[in-house]
């Protein structure tokens, strides 16, 4: 077996095992204790991105991916605009202007992952962005019920407000367009199977909740 095909199954079995484990012990044993472990596995998550990345030459994508991702979150949750009213509970782990760091790691994750699928497309990238923000948004309607129900935010209203998933769609669609018109080679394998993995995650959570 080729290195490249054993760091794949190797990062696969452990993103699969540990989403797995997470699932169990949320739904079968204590949920706080697993919750806490969140920050721990979206860094996890992201180091296996990394370690099954391709090419390091566009490793500025990465980063006005977190950067910006994390200022859309800042002026969400300070203004309201674009997501609308909310504020963020202590699971996601360390603030920074009301703002959990990880959150940009979560929008580097997840766009990564959507854009892997986007980028299949093989249309313009501005229909690569579309999709892939499509993509984010579809995810997002699994991760909200999930995420209100373990704090790791919370609404002004009840629900989620239409602006939430217009604003994710708006964030993510710029973000893509960045992705896809500087032609950052991904491992697009890792990529579906990361995004495939957290829907699994998020939408088996949603359900059984």
């Amino acid at each position: 077996m080729s290195p490249k095909i054993n760091r794949f199954n190797i990062s696969l079995f452990v993103l699969v095992l540990f989403h797995a484990i997470g699932i169990g012990g949320t739904l079968l044993g204590d949920p706080s204790s697993f919750l806490r472990l969140t920050p721990m596995n979206l860094l996890l998550t992201l180091v296996l991105v990394f370690i099954n990345h391709k090419e390091w030459k566009y490793w500025w994508v990465f980063v006005v991916t977190f950067i910006l991702g994390f200022l859309a979150e800042v002026l969400g949750v300070n203004t309201g605009f674009p997501f609308g009213e909310y504020s963020y509970g202590p699971v996601l782990g360390l603030k920074l202007w009301n703002t959990p760091l990880m959150i940009g790691v979560n929008w580097l994750i997840l766009l990564y992952g959507a854009n892997s699928i986007g980028s299949r497309v093989g249309l313009t990238p501005i229909v690569r962005a579309l999709t892939s923000a499509t993509l984010m948004v579809l995810l997002d309607y699994f991760i909200e019920p999930v995420a209100i129900r373990y704090d790791f935010w919370t609404w002004a209203e009840v629900h989620p407000p239409l602006a939430n998933y217009l604003g994710w769609f708006g964030i993510a669609f710029l973000l893509s367009l960045v992705w896809q018109f500087s032609r950052i080679p991904l491992n697009r394998s890792f990529g579906i199977a990361v995004f495939i993995t957290e829907w699994g995650f998020f939408a088996t959570l949603s359900i059984a909740g």
